[in-house]
């Protein structure tokens, strides 16, 4: 394998928006208007004004310190050589969840980089200079030796796909791809990885996985500050995809279609990337899918942070549940750009794994309290959120799961 060609990474990657720039341009970088956080004017991102409760670091701890205005604050500290990596500093920058609610309102962040961006970018910082946390070290041995934040073994790969006849990449002249993902082997990710292949199949779609040469599309590596490992992970995709004459690439997970969509253009350029709701609503709209099987329940459907904020997929999943018939669609209060995080991103499971609980329990009550009878979604990350409460709970469905059933 060839070298991966130097790139920026950590504080240097975002200078730019670290005020490293001439003092008439530094209005690009954070205004400590504080609606980042829920506690700020209204500005022009916030177009349709949303609820208090954006950053759950913050709504957990309740210290400012834990803002992502904070972070960059902090941040600029360290670039400048004000202020050193300790033990709190840490506490603070690995606490975000990476839920992009941030980025997604920050008014200042349209020429590129945000509050998030910053975050990871110090996260970079931090394994640069002292290596992971603790609690995120099996996750970068796990991608080195791997290729995935597991440690499952090449071997063990692509056995969701067992028994249901999948081409494989470069065995078949397919031109699209079923990416399933690292959790497609897990609990969490195996029941919608196997019906959304089923829904392809039945559908006609020429297709191939890549099964035990699948490698991680690069989510943690990228969202945890391992960005060395997201750059090999990246080449060592496009690499595979382009020897495959792959033109189309479903994923079957919402962080997988963030971070493909995230890949340079130039190297994309020509392949189309879609989730696999993007993909459903598609073969509905055409007379492809067709439901013929009623379900009478109450559904409420939860927005995965980076499959809604990061990729604006927010339609497509309520426009396939509204045809299924005997479904009655109730919303959360919180939904669509506003959809409050499960806590499930950005290492939070395992380095802050009180937090993320309590994200995933105010999710769940938000989600029993709309009426719904079944919460869907379609993210291994939430539904991996949602398995690890205790407490008495409405059916949690993944969301393919759910669909194959009316067919």
């Amino acid at each position: 394998m060839k070298e991966t060609p130097e790139k920026p990474l950590g504080l240097e990657r975002v200078k730019r928006w670290l005020y490293d720039k001439s003092l008439d341009e530094r209005g690009a970088g954070c205004v400590l208007c504080g609606s980042c956080y829920g506690h700020g004017p209204v500005n022009p991102m916030e177009d349709e004004p949303g609820f208090k409760s954006k950053c759950p670091p913050y709504e957990y701890y309740r210290f400012q310190r834990f803002t992502p205005k904070s972070r960059w604050l902090m941040s600029q500290r360290v670039f400048h050589g004000l202020d050193s990596i300790t033990p709190e500093l840490k506490e603070i920058i690995y606490s975000c969840t990476t839920c992009l609610m941030c980025q997604e309102i920050c008014g200042v962040r349209n020429d590129g980089y945000g509050p998030w961006d910053i975050t990871v970018a110090m996260r970079e910082e931090i394994t640069e200079k002292e290596g992971p946390l603790d609690a995120h070290r099996p996750i970068l041995e796990g991608l080195r030796l791997f290729d995935n934040p597991w440690s499952q073994p090449r071997s063990d790969r692509g056995q969701w796909a067992k028994g249901l006849g999948l081409a494989r990449l470069g065995k078949n002249e397919a031109s699209t791809l079923l990416f399933a993902g690292c959790s497609a082997d897990r609990d969490s990710g195996r029941p919608g990885a196997v019906s959304l292949a089923k829904l392809m199949k039945q559908a006609g779609e020429r297709f191939v996985i890549m099964g035990e040469e699948e490698g991680c599309c690069g989510l943690y590596a990228k969202d945890l500050g391992f960005r060395k490992e997201y750059y090999r992970l990246e080449e060592g995709n496009l690499r595979m995809v382009g020897m495959g004459g792959i033109k189309k690439i479903v994923t079957a997970c919402g962080s997988c279609r963030r971070i493909w969509q995230d890949y340079p253009a130039e190297e994309m350029k020509g392949i189309e990337v879609l989730h696999g709701v993007e993909y459903l609503e598609g073969l509905l709209r055409a007379g492809r899918l067709k439901f013929t099987k009623s379900i009478r329940k109450k559904v409420t459907y939860h927005d995965p942070c980076h499959l809604g904020r990061g990729c604006n997929v927010y339609e497509a999943p309520r426009t396939i549940l509204r045809s299924i018939p005997g479904v009655e669609l109730v919303e959360m209060p919180r939904n669509r750009r506003w959809s409050w995080c499960c806590g499930g991103g950005g290492g939070a499971p395992e380095a802050f794994p009180e937090m993320s609980l309590w994200n995933a329990e105010d999710r769940l009550r938000e989600a029993q309290e709309s009426g719904g009878e079944i919460l869907v979604t379609t993210s291994s990350l939430c539904l991996r959120s949602f398995a690890s409460c205790q407490q008495e709970q409405l059916k949690v469905q993944d969301l393919f799961e759910f669909i194959y059933q009316a067919i």
